[in-house]
């Protein structure tokens, strides 16, 4: 899954986005009633102003006779309203059909009743100033008609400097909004990061910051963390005593063993104190995984492949390594050895070969470890890690194990931020793939 599609997810995303939309409705919804606001007041404004020029100049016209009343209203005119005198309606039957222009004239019947009915109003015309002018004619009380043409169209109001303070100061709360959430989500990003480290050993310190009620959460996650890690280090430390103590009387038998006659219950006790010695250091193993002092460090995760295989070839097993010479990453290497040891000495207890490789990927290691042996069946995979669970039901020591093998493999890779995971093969045996993140190369 890609980022943007995680950040699309996310709860800080969704919520600035909704701020957002919130923020531009709000501010698209007051510049709309604004624009309406402005465009009514300035349609009054003008329906005002030409109707009382209509009525001074038809007073004016009046008082003259018929042959100087043309030149009257053309001195009455001015560059932005032109007037005429014409004793027919230079209007067009189609000109007045416009809703708009109706609503403008009752307007300024409404302010100016003295007009009369005989305002008749058209947009544009051959002798328009500009194509959206008002023009217009009103017939006087002798049957002829003043025309006029305005260069001002109503309805043609423009956003002021209010509407451009209102959108600068939308912007700058939506800003506002945007890094109040990024901080306010800070904290929760933060425990998310803390939340997926705990539980691979150590104790992680929880930041309490933020809103309260993510300084709470992270408050009860710290006690929680203590409380878990004072639990299992008394369990820890109390079955590493029982364990530590059983190598004792151990010892003491195998003492007593040596001196007996040699014959097959005498090997057959040797072997059976044999195995409760393997059990016992298997379980001081697993049990001290958790608190393993061993710091990280940069080491050649290829050098030690090889000297596991070189290790368990001069013991008589047939083990290979395949891969380059140098892969490098950040981790407790004697813990790692310890866990591979596990993986390579399973494979050669089942099988009769095992075979390592290593591939570099892009950003981690892919460690393999594949045998010859039955593998294991697909419905029993998950519970192969369970600790002393042994699938093989003779629980022989060469062959059962103590069954902590895999557990504390798996123990230790996580530990590292890697995975573990098991397969079958398709001609046969195991395979066992550890993915450990690269580091450094």
């Amino acid at each position: 899954m890609s980022r943007l599609s995680l950040l699309a997810r996310s709860l800080e995303a969704r919520t600035v986005a909704v701020l957002l939309m919130a923020i531009l409705a709000v501010h698209g919804g007051a510049l709309l009633l604004y624009r309406q606001s402005a465009v009514a007041a300035a349609d009054d404004a003008f329906a005002r102003q030409v109707a009382n020029q209509l009525t001074l100049a038809s007073e004016a016209v009046l008082r003259r006779p018929p042959t100087e009343r043309d030149a009257e209203a053309k001195a009455l005119s001015s560059s932005h309203f032109e007037l005429a005198w014409s004793s027919t309606s230079p209007l067009r039957q189609n000109e007045a059909d416009d809703p708009g222009l109706w609503s403008l004239r009752s307007r300024m019947m409404s302010l100016e009743p003295s007009l009369g009915s005989g305002l008749a109003l058209a947009m544009g015309g051959d002798e328009a100033i500009h194509q959206e002018d008002l023009g217009g004619a009103l017939t006087l009380v002798d049957g002829s008609f003043l025309t006029f043409r305005s260069a001002h169209a109503p309805s043609m109001a423009r956003l002021g400097p209010w509407a451009y303070l209102a959108t600068a100061m939308a912007i700058l709360v939506g800003i506002a909004a945007v890094v109040l959430m990024h901080r306010i989500a800070g904290p929760l990003r933060d425990l998310t990061r803390a939340t997926g480290e705990i539980g691979h050993g150590t104790v992680v310190l929880v930041r309490e910051a933020g809103p309260d009620e993510t300084r709470e959460i992270a408050r009860a996650l710290n006690a929680m963390q203590d409380r878990i890690h004072r639990l299992v280090t008394e369990r820890t430390q109390a079955l590493a005593a029982v364990s530590h103590d059983l190598r004792t009387p151990i010892a003491r038998l195998r003492l007593r063993l040596d001196g007996l006659p040699d014959g097959g219950e005498t090997r057959a006790m040797g072997s059976d104190l044999d195995d409760m010695q393997a059990m016992v250091d298997s379980t001081l193993a697993y049990l001290r995984g958790d608190a393993d002092p061993e710091p990280r460090q940069v080491v050649n995760v290829a050098t030690i492949l090889m000297s596991i295989a070189d290790a368990f070839s001069d013991a008589g097993r047939d083990v290979a390594y395949v891969g380059p010479g140098r892969a490098l990453a950040t981790v407790r290497q004697v813990a790692l050895r310890r866990a591979l040891d596990n993986l390579v000495d399973n494979a050669v207890r089942y099988g009769t070969r095992a075979r390592l490789s290593l591939v570099v990927e892009a950003d981690e290691l892919a460690l393999i470890v594949e045998d010859d042996g039955p593998g294991i069946p697909s419905d029993q995979i998950a519970q192969a890690f369970e600790p002393f669970t042994r699938l093989e039901a003779s629980r022989n020591r060469n062959t059962g194990g103590t069954g902590l093998g895999l557990t504390i493999a798996r123990r230790i890779v996580e530990a590292e931020r890697g995975g573990i995971t098991l397969s079958n093969r398709q001609d046969g045996g195991l395979r066992v793939q550890v993915s450990l993140p690269l580091k450094g190369r």
